[in-house]
Parts: C-alpha cells; sequence; structure tokens
C-alpha cells in the first residue's frame, strides 16, 4: 500500500512530466515560428533577386526599396521580440525556482502536521483502550446501545405502520360519500348541520354502513400516530443516553491533554493550508506566464504578427504581380530558376503554417492538461489525503491511470475518481467508530465516521472529520453531542 506521501510523490512527478511536454512543445513552436519568419524574408530575397538581375526592361527601383525596407523593419521587429521572449523565459525560470522552494517548505510543514496526528491518533489509542475498561463507560454504552435498538425498532415499526396506512387508505378515499361525511364530521360531536341536513346525512349514512366503516378509518390513521409518538419519545431518550456516553468520551479525551495536540494540530494545519495557497498562486502565475510564452513560440505574439504583415505588404506590391508575368512570358533558365525557389518557399510556408497549427493545438491541449492535474492534486491536499494515517491500494492502477492521463486517454476527474475510491486510514490506533461513533452510525475506514463521533479521521481543509468532495463546505469540529442518529452498533 502505498502512503499518502508517496501518492503525492507520483502526482508531482506526473506534473513535471506534463511540464516537460509542455516545455519540448514550447521549443518545437519556436522553431516553426521562426521557420516561417525566415522563409518570408527569403521570398522577398528572391524577389529582391530577380528584379535585380533580370527584369531590367521594368522599373523595380520602387518594389527594391520596399523589399529592403521590409526586410529590414521585420529584421527589427523580431530584434525586439528576442528581448521580450527573453524577459518572459526570465519570469518562468524565477517562477519555477520560488515553486520549487514552496514545495520545499510544504514538505517541512507537512513533517511537523504528521509528527502530531501521529500523537494524537497515539493518545486517542490509549484513551480507547483504557475505556474497554471502565464499568461506569461501559455500562453506559450498553444503555446507549439499547436505547438506540429500541429507537430503530420504533422507527421501523413507524414507518411501516404509515405505509401499510398509505396503501389501505385508498379505497376510503375514493369513495366519495363516505369521505363527505368524514370531512363533515358526522357522527361526531363536531358534526354541525340542520334538520334537512341532518336527515340526508343520515340516510348517506345508512346506506354505505358508515359507522362501522368510520371505526376502521379511524383506526387506520391513528395507528400511525401514535407510533410515531412512540418512535420520538424514545428517539429522545436514545438522544439522552447517546449524549451521556459522549460526555464520558469527551472528559477522557480532556483529561489526557487531547485537546490541546488538537489546537496545535490545527495550527499546523493552518500553516499547510497557508502555504498551498501560496503554491496554488505560483502555479496560477506560471500558467499565466505558460501561456504567454506560447504566444511567442506559436507566432501569435504581437511582434511576429506585426513582421509577418510587414513582410506580406512589401510582397504585395503592384510590380511582383509585373514581375511574375514577365517570367511566365519569358524564356531564361536563370529568372525560371528563381521563380522555382519562390514557389518552393510558398510551398514550404503553406505546409508550416498546417504544422503550426497541429502543434498550437497541442500545446493549447497540454496547458489543460496541466491544469487538471493541478486541481487533482489541490483536492488531494485538501482532503488530508496526505496525513501519516491515509495510504492507497491498488498502487498499479494508480500508476497505470495516471500513465493513461499522459497519454491523453483519461481526465483529470477520472484519477480523482481512482484516488478516491483506493484511499483508505490505517486501521490500526484510535478508529472513528469506536463507542459513539458506532452507535451513531459506524462507516467503512475509507469514508467519513457519523459527524457525532467522539473520535475522528483526519479532517478535511476548513474544519472537522470526515471526508468531502471539493467545494462541499466546511465541517464542525469535535462536539459533545446533539444530533443522534439510528444505526450501527459497537
Amino acid at each position: 500500500m502505498w502512503s499518502g506521501s508517496t501518492a503525492l510523490n507520483s502526482i508531482d512527478s506526473t506534473l513535471r512530466t506534463v511540464r516537460d511536454d509542455i516545455d519540448r512543445l514550447d521549443q518545437s513552436l519556436t522553431r516553426l515560428t521562426q521557420s516561417l519568419t525566415d522563409n518570408l524574408r527569403q521570398q522577398g530575397k528572391v524577389l529582391h533577386e530577380i528584379a535585380k538581375v533580370r527584369l531590367v526592361e521594368i522599373d523595380t527601383g520602387q518594389l527594391q526599396d520596399a523589399l529592403t525596407a521590409a526586410d529590414l523593419d521585420a529584421k527589427n521587429i523580431l530584434s525586439d521580440r528576442v528581448q521580450s521572449i527573453q524577459q518572459v523565459e526570465h519570469e518562468i525560470k524565477d517562477l519555477k525556482q520560488e515553486l520549487e522552494e514552496a514545495e520545499i517548505a510544504r514538505e517541512k510543514l507537512l513533517l511537523i502536521a504528521n509528527d502530531i496526528s501521529t500523537d494524537l491518533a497515539e493518545n486517542e489509542t490509549g484513551i480507547q483502550e483504557a475505556l474497554k475498561e471502565d464499568a461506569a463507560y461501559l455500562t453506559q454504552f450498553e444503555r446507549a446501545s439499547k436505547a438506540e435498538s429500541i429507537a430503530a425498532e420504533a422507527l421501523q415499526k413507524s414507518q411501516t405502520a404509515q405505509s401499510d396506512m398509505d396503501i389501505k387508505d385508498e379505497p376510503y378515499q375514493n369513495d366519495k360519500l363516505f369521505m363527505y361525511l368524514w370531512r363533515r364530521k358526522f357522527a361526531t360531536p363536531d358534526y354541525v348541520g340542520g334538520v334537512l341536513t341532518r336527515a340526508l346525512d343520515k340516510w348517506v349514512s345508512g346506506l354505505i354502513k358508515y359507522e362501522k366503516n368510520r371505526v376502521n378509518y379511524w383506526n387506520l390513521q391513528e395507528i400511525p400516530k401514535r407510533l410515531a409518538a412512540h418512535a420520538q419519545r424514545v428517539q429522545t431518550e436514545a438522544e439522552r443516553e447517546f449524549v451521556l456516553l459522549q460526555a464520558i468520551e469527551t472528559q477522557a479525551l480532556s483529561d489526557a491533554g487531547v485537546p490541546e495536540v488538537e489546537q496545535r494540530l490545527d495550527d499546523a494545519r493552518l500553516q499547510l493550508d497557508a502555504q498551498d495557497d501560496q503554491i496554488e498562486i505560483l502555479e496560477n502565475r506560471l500558467n499565466t506566464t505558460l501561456e504567454k510564452r506560447a504566444e511567442f513560440t506559436s507566432g501569435t505574439d504581437e511582434y511576429t504578427q506585426r513582421s509577418i504583415q510587414c513582410l506580406s505588404d512589401a510582397m504585395a506590391h503592384k510590380d511582383v504581380y509585373q514581375i511574375d508575368r514577365y517570367v511566365r512570358d519569358t524564356l531564361s533558365p536563370v529568372d525560371d530558376e528563381l521563380v522555382r525557389e519562390l514557389r518552393q518557399f510558398q510551398d514550404n510556408y503553406e505546409d508550416n503554417e498546417d504544422d503550426l497549427a497541429d502543434l498550437r493545438r497541442a500545446h493549447s491541449a497540454k496547458i489543460a492538461k496541466l491544469k487538471e492535474l493541478e486541481s487533482v492534486r489541490h483536492s488531494f491536499k485538501n482532503n488530508r489525503f496526505d496525513d501519516v494515517r491515509s495510504g492507497f491500494g491498488n498502487e498499479d492502477l494508480i500508476k497505470s491511470v495516471l500513465g493513461q492521463f499522459l497519454q491523453g486517454a483519461v481526465a483529470g476527474s477520472d484519477v480523482w475518481r481512482v484516488l478516491k475510491r483506493n484511499q483508505r486510514y490505517d486501521n490500526r490506533g484510535a478508529q472513528p467508530d469506536f463507542g459513539s461513533g458506532g452507535i451513531s452510525g459506524r462507516s467503512s475506514n475509507r469514508r467519513t465516521s457519523n459527524r457525532n463521533s467522539t473520535f475522528r479521521w483526519p479532517s478535511t481543509r476548513g474544519g472537522g472529520g470526515g471526508f468531502r468532495i471539493p467545494g462541499s463546505g466546511r465541517s464542525s469540529k469535535r462536539s459533545g453531542g446533539g444530533g443522534f442518529s439510528t444505526g450501527g452498533g459497537f
């Protein structure tokens, strides 16, 4: 079984792989974008050569000036672009360094929190062992358990009676004459009516044998009411016994100094949460900067667009079309070779544009995967899955799903679902379903104990014990009782 820290390290390793993939894609995008701008400049040079060497019959001075100026402007723009890229790369390097240092600091804070968590678990384990030998506690546990059983049985009987009534009630409800007399409270002290009305109602009563059916219908409705009232009374008694049992547990914890240890753990986790917040801020800043770099590497930045536009405008000069027509109408091996070279550059440019579009899509997909996995890691931390008592079974499946995530076969939500399903807490030591926790509804060790259990698994971020999916809100701290619910046992 993996420890929580080992599972977190596997997630971190996968994150590093995704970031490395993004870096490689950025390098490929940079080379391809540079190739496109170089291609345009080469096209301009070939046009310049055609005009200069062969087409003396055409006044190409204006065209040559335009091509030369465009090439110079493009070089200057791209020079400014290099400086901007260097600044972005410097920001990325600094952010990665800050993020690495923040992760190291978090590891130290996690060690402190886990040491305190271990102390808490050991203290609670000792208390549970002592309570198992405490005669007064065992007596109260038996009283609370018995009261819970009685309350559960009473509730079941009440619910059964109500369901039975819902079925047997239907024929009466469908009898319009019976329901007419029933609503008028006929044959009861509350019945009101004139002489004629009374006579007619009495006549109807005789037709449908109302008196006999009225008694049966009254009993049918009264039984669930009485059983519900009884269930409420025994529920209240069970609640009282539960509170008394939990009071003994709470006092034992207090006598052993557990609240002080809990406070230390809360303080340590607050520091850990603050560090996680700082890491998340750095990750967001890094992602924003990576996306900014992607604009440069993919050629969508302002500088690249300006340089391309500059060269494109020059090559759209009217004399270019005149040159093209002249070359087609003349027989010259030299200018034919130059034109073939120009056509080759143009074909390569179109191919590279398609490749660039594919790389841009791949890069955007990798950025999205990075954010998905970062979200999984945030949820992992917020649920305290890296607590010293947390572990993960089925390690091969987790490794497999992380590998599939890298390949794009599964989403971040799939990774999170596998992690939640295979998370377990160590069965050794204090158990949340001990004593009052078992009476108030025991659950398996991979889920939350009852929210009113005195003993708890590590809390989620923001407060009390038990797991909550991310965004489900805060949970209460350990309390002395209340909110009793039937079910379970020791």
